[in-house]
């Protein structure tokens, strides 16, 4: 009886070794992942894939975006490999990135001051444009998304100068408004209808900085020399087409300021 009962006291010993060595064997194993220690197939592959994420970078092949490359480059970092031509590819990754940068910031600056000189001439509207062409052209500026404060406050005015356009009642460019202000003007003193008149004199000063805008009427022109009559104002120029009931002048040039009002009237003897 002693020998059986040394022999199970010993096969029970046998199973708490057992367990003990299963148990040290997890815990081993628990270890090494909390640690982060990796196998060196495991960081052969890591290193394999970083060079193949930063490769692209590096040759200027990459079709993502700055900020991904960008992010990419982080994580690599990251992940502290430790190898040197991955350190020499991280390097030179960082490198192409700030000249994409700058190429991108350069590319940006020549949009916004492309899209600047356009608005400028836009509001200044010296081609006569409708509002129809006003607003497919600001639409067209809109679409790059510059995000530029000057920008944005530029086609908020000519954002206001194609509604005060089309509030007036026309779409018309602004040469041909005047063209038929001033036809209107006669016509209507002519037949007697000084009040129609005097309300197209007071809407088509509207299109004016000022009613004192100067009125320049060239009497000759023959290459660079030009001979001009006495100057006037808009406000009495509209009125001695009233007076007179005629319209004797064709338009040779319109000034308008900033905010697309006329700053100043050339005319022509027909």
């Amino acid at each position: 009886m002693s020998e059986i009962a040394s022999k199970i006291k010993s096969i029970r010993w046998q199973h708490v070794m057992f367990f003990m060595l299963m148990t040290l064997l997890v815990a081993g194993a628990d270890s090494c992942k909390s640690t982060g220690k990796m196998s060196k197939k495991e960081r052969k592959a890591q290193i394999e894939n970083a060079k193949k994420q930063l490769q692209p970078i590096i040759s200027g092949t990459s079709t993502l975006s700055y900020e991904e490359q960008k992010r990419i480059v982080g994580d690599v970092m990251g992940m502290n490999l430790n190898d040197p031509i991955v350190n020499d590819m991280i390097v030179q990754a960082q490198q192409k990135l700030k000249t994409l940068l700058m190429e991108q910031t350069q590319a940006k600056a020549q949009k916004v001051d492309g899209a600047r000189a356009q608005l400028y001439d836009l509001l200044l509207n010296k081609d006569n444009k409708s509002a129809d062409e006003l607003e497919r052209e600001m639409n067209a500026i809109k679409k790059l998304n510059l995000g530029d404060p000057e920008i944005d406050e530029l086609l908020g005015r000519l954002e206001k100068k194609i509604q005060d356009m089309r509030s007036g009642g026309s779409n018309l460019p602004v040469k041909t408004q005047l063209e038929n202000a001033f036809t209107t003007i006669a016509n209507s003193a002519k037949s007697g209808n000084l009040t129609n008149a005097d309300n197209t004199i007071q809407k088509t000063l509207q299109l004016f900085s000022s009613d004192d805008a100067p009125v320049l009427i060239i009497i000759s022109k023959e290459g660079s020399m030009v001979d001009y009559d006495k100057p006037t104002t808009i406000k009495r120029y509209l009125n001695l087409i009233k007076d007179i009931k005629a319209s004797k002048n064709d338009i040779d040039a319109i000034m308008t300021d900033s905010n697309g009002k006329i700053k100043e009237l050339d005319l022509i003897k027909k």
